[in-house]
């Protein structure tokens, strides 16, 4: 898989979606607000259509939107639920020991250690604390693995079960190559770190800042989506022809 031809793809298909269609870069930024919008244009995306679709049919894209945002939510309930538990007996253990009718404030470092060595029932709710956050971890990894590949199972199929398909999503992966979906996952995800780190600087920095970031953010969508659709592509039979002159398997 060359890595370097699927990001210069992504970066094309994301240029030539926006760039001069100053009308249509503007109602995606609007999609933004109506946010089922612009994540139905991603279903559209990653059906595999290029050049990039155009805005047209807005009550289907809505629905899509509104389909793969359920989806999305089904896959991080169990990561909610499992951080939501692993925080309950510790807050149970504080209210149950009268730890917040005291004043640690004015406690000496010793103090407080002693009152706590007092309460063992704080190692036991920590440690459930522990294993609930690393079950949640688990899940996280897990989940990214998956539901990339199942939004679009689901985008291609129109079917909301086949973003849950787990054998035929490990398959498409197992087709891919594990090596090479890894290190896609990898790229992307180091790449929406970094302009994660990039929107943070100019949102804080002024509403200019915020509004070309809120520009910004239609292309780079447009980018991750089509690099997330060419990455399911190396999947099916046919290597996406754009890249199949130099597609290389690690």
């Amino acid at each position: 898989m060359d890595f370097g031809q699927i990001l210069d793809e992504s970066f094309s298909y994301a240029k030539e979606s926006v760039w001069g269609k100053w009308t249509k870069w503007l109602l995606l930024v609007v999609s933004l607000i109506i946010f089922p919008l612009i994540i139905g244009y991603m279903v559209r995306i990653y059906r595999g259509d290029k050049p990039a679709p155009e805005l047209t049919e807005w009550g289907s894209m809505f629905i899509d939107g509104l389909k793969l945002l359920v989806i999305k939510i089904v896959y991080a309930a169990p990561v909610i639920l499992l951080v939501i538990a692993a925080f309950l007996p510790l807050v149970s253990t504080l209210i149950t020991s009268g730890a917040f009718n005291e004043n640690f404030a004015v406690m000496s470092e010793v103090q407080a250690e002693q009152w706590f060595m007092s309460h063992p029932e704080f190692i036991s709710a920590a440690g459930l604390m522990m294993i609930f956050l690393l079950l949640a971890l688990a899940f996280a990894i897990f989940i990214a693995i998956v539901s990339f590949i199942g939004s679009v199972r689901f985008a291609r199929t129109c079917k909301i079960s086949e973003a849950f398909n787990f054998s035929a999503i490990l398959a498409q992966i197992r087709r891919i190559g594990w090596v090479n979906y890894i290190v896609a996952l990898m790229i992307i995800g180091v790449i929406g770190f970094i302009f994660g780190m990039i929107f943070n600087i100019l949102i804080i920095g002024s509403v200019i800042g915020f509004a070309v970031m809120f520009v910004i953010c239609v292309p780079f969508i447009v980018f991750t989506s089509r690099y997330t659709a060419l990455v399911y592509g190396y999947g099916e039979e046919d290597v996406p022809a754009a890249l199949e002159s130099k597609a290389v398997v690690i």
